[in-house]
């Protein structure tokens, strides 16, 4: 679906997806631990102009959707200051500052904030080392201590034999003093290895920092079922980096204490569920085989053992998706979509949105130029009863979705040239 001004709006009704009802019950065996490279093809995007656009969609008729910044290089991460600004991160790369985010007019600090890890110039590094920085987020007592948590993957040295970077992440905290990041401490540090991928933080509001790592990409892809390891996890601590004594693998003689599930792929997006408090998760498939899913303490996802996605090159579909004492998930998209960010939104200023999810998508069925925005309709036991897409025809890999501080809908794209977009409703009489 194309855009267009909001001075000259077109009306479309937008594709509702019923996808919970799709049946995936004549399927073949389990992946092998090792894809097939994937082929990478598209649909050239257009240029998107300067806004801003208007939209009819399925529960909140006429959307408007304003361009905020653009320029950022890869968006990762949008993460709102208690005085509206805003962090972005721009993957592996920087740090910025957009200043009155929720304003009419907002801005882009030109200089990137000091202090972040930066590996730009490390010998022997390529894209699929996924150095640098990855995702921020805040203290619960930011306005008291002025702390960030932030994640990074660093190089942990060479294996001249495979010619690649042994990589570790990290989980560190630091305070944002005026436009630098100072006094940082790793809070945790990942096992070092190769294949390293993305990492997501969620700080609840009783303290606690969750961490969604990815599972490794190549070589010892079974490392997401052990718990001698973080990858493929999510990990807890509390606000001040110490291990709860309820965290499930306490007591577990060679466990990493920090674990809290297991068996993951690529946890990307992480959110709270403002009914029930129930921990969600997003997580990116190999070929399809996309998820939702309910973090419980304790429990095995399944990956690699079992998936609903097949190999990048074609696989088999498989025969058994969910194993025995292997958690399932709420929700499944085959076609992938490729998910990342999430958010609950729980404000009033989009009525017709309350208590919906929304996700990241930064492509479908792996063609590239066709990711969107996904509002998923859950009921009180967060089963799946309708979806939506949104924004399609902005043909952007959307990557982040957040409620904003003033209750409206923000979402990042990941690009060359990456926007940040605010959504709210269009003013009445501008049809």
């Amino acid at each position: 679906m194309k855009c267009r001004p909001a001075t000259a709006r077109r009306s479309f009704v937008q594709q509702i997806f019923l996808l919970s009802s799709v049946a995936f019950l004549s399927v073949s065996a389990a992946l092998p631990v090792q894809a097939a490279e994937e082929i990478e093809v598209g649909i050239t995007p257009p240029a998107v102009g300067a806004g801003p656009f208007q939209y009819d969609t399925a529960e909140q008729h006429d959307i408007r959707v304003d361009i905020l910044a653009r320029g950022l290089a890869h968006g990762f991460t949008v993460a709102f200051l208690p005085n509206r600004d805003a962090l972005i991160v721009e993957r592996g790369v920087r740090l910025r500052l957009l200043r009155n985010a929720t304003g009419p007019r907002p801005e882009l600090v030109s200089a990137p904030i000091a202090g972040v890890p930066d590996f730009s110039n490390v010998e022997h590094a390529v894209p699929d080392d996924m150095l640098g920085l990855q995702d921020v987020a805040l203290h619960p007592d930011f306005l008291k201590n002025q702390v960030v948590y932030f994640t990074y993957n660093r190089p942990a040295g060479f294996d001249a034999g495979s010619g690649r970077l042994f990589v570790t992440t990290v989980l560190a905290r630091a305070r944002l003093l005026d436009m630098r990041l100072v006094d940082a401490k790793d809070v945790w540090v990942g096992e070092a290895v190769q294949g390293a991928g993305g990492s997501r933080i969620l700080v609840t509001k009783d303290g606690m920092v969750y961490v969604g790592v990815g599972g490794l990409s190549r070589g010892d892809i079974d490392a997401s079922q052990r718990t001698d390891n973080i990858y493929g996890k999510v990990l807890r601590v509390d606000a001040d980096g110490k291990i709860p004594q309820d965290n499930p693998f306490v007591k577990v003689a060679g466990a990493r204490r920090e674990i809290y599930t297991l068996g993951h792929r690529d946890v990307l997006g992480l959110a709270v569920d403002p009914r029930s408090g129930a921990i969600i998760a997003s997580e990116h498939g190999p070929q399809g085989g996309d998820e939702i899913n309910h973090i419980l303490p304790g429990r095995n996802y399944g990956w690699p053992r079992f998936t609903y996605g097949t190999e990048y090159g074609g696989s088999p579909l498989p025969t058994k998706p969910v194993g025995p004492d292997t958690e399932p998930p709420l929700t499944i998209w085959t076609p992938g979509i490729a998910p990342s960010g999430i958010a609950f939104y729980n404000a009033d200023k989009v009525p017709a949105w309350r208590n919906n999810l929304f996700i990241a998508s930064a492509r479908r069925g792996q063609i590239n130029g066709t990711g969107a925005l996904i509002r998923v309709v859950l009921n009180e036991k967060l089963q799946e009863m309708r979806q939506e897409i949104l924004l399609d025809g902005l043909r952007q890999r959307f990557k982040d979705v957040r409620e904003g501080p003033d209750g409206l809908l923000y979402a990042l794209t990941d690009e060359s040239d990456s926007l940040l977009l605010r959504i709210s409703p269009a003013p009445t009489g501008s049809r």
